[in-house]
């Protein structure tokens, strides 16, 4: 028997071996090629690629065009998964890749039409950009398929992968729009639902443009909303069940912002500007973007070669931020008005407009999902966007978004590529089809500046966020507005600029943007004043303010704990002590070994959550025709609302009070308790640091659908210091996605971050390779090292 069980475990350890080394070869062959000669016929003539031990490549070529082939070739051999996922979930095609869980999705996805929008931006493009978009496609075919093996992941899903078309590279531009815009239009949608139940001026002051912490380039002057009596809003005129057993769960920002700035050259020892740029991205294996330098003879002096280095976007073949030698520049999302809702009149499938009831576009859209049947859907249109409901009653609306005109998409931003100063580099920019984007630039003459980078609607000055009327709608949006118009700031007066999402403009400038949700503004004064500390400046302290995650912000929220836990409510009870305690002697940073920090911020999101639960209770009670649906804490859609609740715990008014309390107090006091209960009790609060909650989560989309080994394809999970509301802004699965601090013309001098490799490959030598300098902050350089592995493309 001993000898049966025993040839019965060898057979299985045999059995696993082999299963262990198959899988290993088949990963291995599914590697991109890093040495020796290809045959690329395409090419006109040869490409040189030069990378790095950390897999960052140097694209030598004489031709922009064969850059961009090279380009699609090495995104595809290392990043091809990335790209079909970036594609797909614009289009709304992800159910044909792993199955009916996306189906929802791409059900929410279709109504926006964005392949066809794809193709229609395909056929607007001039000959030149179209033989470059042509160029990078033909090299991402090629790229994989001179792979050995299709990649990785779809091995495991069980499907082929399917070529690379021209169309694709605007999806990928699509699925930045998403990220970038948002497109359930919380805003308008919410104000638009409290206009049916609630005054003006109470809209005004749930959800202020004004804020103490505003600090825009452009300095206005702006009303402050009064705090409504009870004659317009009063919670305790509601019977106390009303506000019974809340619920609803603290609502992050799906993104939690960006930064950038720029010093003049007059604050630095050489004379040339300093640029700081950090995109806050979701987080994801492999990262968002890939880095590269790309060299080439200039297009109108041949004898000039082009260098350029940065990042770029898998699927697109041009880099998105990054430095030329002449100008760097750097993006932060505008967060302007760029998406409306329009409110309709429907009667009989018809819509009314200005010239008279017109019928309602119908349409299906067949989604195919893997292993099952296809799916058919139908949507309904209108001639401003597709008709979706309200979140909170029976309203129904028009979406317009600048996103579903083909012409707001374009490849003109590849134009910065030879630009020669700061002020060529903003008129690019104003030219270029993107999301709009606050871009930042300054140039080796020491120039700054900032403008808009993308296609502003022409408006008229309605307030868009609210719902547009249908009378007003077509009025409202006449055309792009004209680049002269453009809001810019260039070269001011305090020889710096920086934005954090926050609102940058006012005045007319502001009426251009409109607000799409401006983030709250500590991270951006924060930024601000730092800079302004500065005497001169150079690279390292730049990047001590990219890494400061000093929480001025959160004092706030600390000062008023301890002002609730007075010694009277201390002396009984241990468990406020301990907390008391912790929070007095914090670090005043967002430290990962800092439990102080950690109560602060659990209070900070449970305090604000009961308030805007109870809020949202009362208002709803208000509307016979709201939805039962909608989730307690639906009331944090709203915009700076975060103000209007610091001035609720200032002012202290018993009207906008739940009637289950007796006073602020007693409010702020249970919350202490509560937080102290929700981490598992006075016993456990030593153990709550930051870190705790702030572990990285890094994660490759199918590692949890992988028993045992699928951890491998992660990052590792590390504390991680900073917050939402200082400059190191940093979640869990959120955060910086790069990182540069760069100055044109001393590329050699410039540092860059990014959490993860440049291959998806986790048998790649470059899958994690700069994780950990990303982590701790360890100045990393900005260009190529020494070439490790050289591949030459030869026709």
């Amino acid at each position: 028997m001993l000898i049966w069980l025993r040839r019965g475990f060898f057979l299985l350890v045999s059995l696993s071996l082999v299963i262990i080394l198959t899988i290993f070869v088949l990963l291995r062959q599914s590697l991109p090629t890093l040495e020796g000669e290809i045959r690329a016929p395409l090419l006109n003539s040869a490409v040189t690629i030069e990378r790095d031990a950390q897999g960052v490549p140097l694209i030598s070529g004489s031709d922009r065009k064969d850059v961009a082939f090279a380009t699609g070739y090495l995104h595809a051999q290392e990043r091809f998964f990335q790209m079909d996922l970036n594609r797909r979930n614009s289009a709304g095609e992800l159910s044909e890749l792993v199955g009916k869980l996306a189906l929802e999705h791409d059900k929410r996805q279709r109504k926006h039409r964005f392949r066809k929008v794809a193709r229609q931006a395909v056929e607007l493009m001039t000959a030149d950009h179209r033989a470059l978009l042509d160029a990078y496609t033909s090299g991402v075919n090629q790229g994989l398929e001179d792979l050995g093996q299709v990649p990785f992941e779809y091995l495991l899903l069980g499907v082929d992968p399917q070529p690379w078309r021209n169309e694709d590279g605007f999806l990928s531009i699509f699925s930045m729009y998403i990220d970038l815009n948002d497109d359930e239009v919380k805003l308008d949608n919410l104000k638009g639902f409290l206009s049916r139940v609630t005054a003006p001026e109470v809209i005004d002051f749930l959800s202020p443009l004004k804020t103490r912490w505003d600090s825009p380039l452009q300095p206005g002057i702006l009303p402050d909303a009064s705090t409504p009596g009870s004659e317009l809003v009063d919670l305790r005129s509601k019977d106390a069940e009303l506000y019974a057993n809340l619920g609803g769960t603290t609502l992050e920002d799906s993104l939690i912002g960006s930064n950038n700035w720029a010093v003049s050259g007059e604050l630095t020892d050489h004379g040339s500007a300093i640029i700081q740029d950090d995109m806050h991205l979701s987080h994801r294996v492999p990262t968002i973007w890939y880095r590269a330098s790309l060299s080439y003879p200039h297009p109108d002096q041949p004898q000039e070669m082009v260098s350029i280095t940065g990042v770029t976007l898998p699927g697109t073949p041009f880099v998105i931020v990054g430095s030329n030698t002449h100008i760097a520049w750097g993006f932060t999302n505008t967060a302007g008005d760029w998406v409306d809702l329009v409110e309709l009149e429907i009667k009989e499938g018809q819509y009314m407009t200005t010239e008279g009831p017109k019928p309602l576009e119908k349409w299906t859209e067949t989604i195919n999902v893997k292993g099952q049947e296809p799916v058919t859907v139908e949507y309904s249109g209108t001639h401003w966007g597709p008709v979706v409901d309200s979140l909170y009653d029976d309203t129904q609306y028009a979406l317009r978004w600048t996103a579903y005109r083909p012409e707001a998409t374009n490849v003109n931003l590849m134009y910065l590529e030879v630009a020669r100063n700061a002020e060529q580099g903003m008129a690019i920019a104003n030219g270029s089809g993107i999301p709009p984007q606050n871009f930042t630039v300054g140039d080796r003459e020491g120039n700054i500046g900032w403008t808009v980078a993308g296609q502003i609607p022409n408006r008229s000055g309605i307030d868009s966020t609210y719902p547009l009327p249908w009378q007003q709608a077509d009025d409202n949006w006449n055309g792009w507005l004209p680049d002269v118009d453009y809001p810019r700031v260039f070269n001011p007066a305090n020889k710096r600029v920086w934005t954090a999402n926050a609102r940058i403009v006012s005045g007319e400038d502001y009426d251009k943007m409109g607000n799409g949700g401006y983030a709250l503004g500590p991270r951006q004064i924060q930024i601000r004043d730092a800079l302004m500390a500065l005497e001169s400046a150079d690279e390292q302290a730049l990047l001590e303010i990219s890494l400061d995650h000093r929480a001025l912000y959160m004092d706030n929220w600390r000062r008023l704990i301890l002002e609730t836990l007075t010694e009277d409510v201390r002396d009984s009870n241990p468990a406020r002590q301990k907390f008391y305690g912790y929070v007095k002697n914090w670090s005043g940073k967002a430290a990962t070994d800092d439990v102080g920090y950690r109560l602060v911020r659990e209070y900070n999101d449970a305090l604000k959550l009961k308030i805007m639960s109870s809020l949202g209770r009362y208002f709803l009670s208000l509307s016979p025709e709201a939805r039962d649906d909608v989730e307690d804490g639906f009331m944090q859609k709203l915009n700076h609302e975060t103000e209007m609740v610091w001035r609720l715990l200032d002012e202290r008014p018993v009207n906008w009070l739940s009637p289950r309390y007796e006073s602020w107090d007693e409010l702020l006091l249970e919350t202490v308790d509560e937080v102290i209960n929700d981490l598992g009790g006075v016993e456990q609060l030593a153990n709550a640091t930051w870190g705790q909650r702030n572990m990285a989560e890094i994660r490759h989309p199918l590692s949890g659908a992988i028993p045992v080994f699928g951890k491998l394809l992660n990052m590792p999970g590390i504390p991680l210091s900073g917050d939402v509301w200082m400059p190191k802004a940093q979640r869990s699965d959120k955060g910086v996605s790069e990182r540069m601090v760069v100055s044109p013309g001393r590329e050699n001098e410039a540092i860059f971050h990014m959490p993860g490799g440049q291959s998806g490959h986790p048998l790649s030598p470059f899958f994690s390779a700069g994780y950990m300098d990303w982590v701790e902050g360890k100045a990393s350089p900005f260009l190529p090292g020494e070439a490790k592995y050289t591949l030459t493309m030869k026709p």
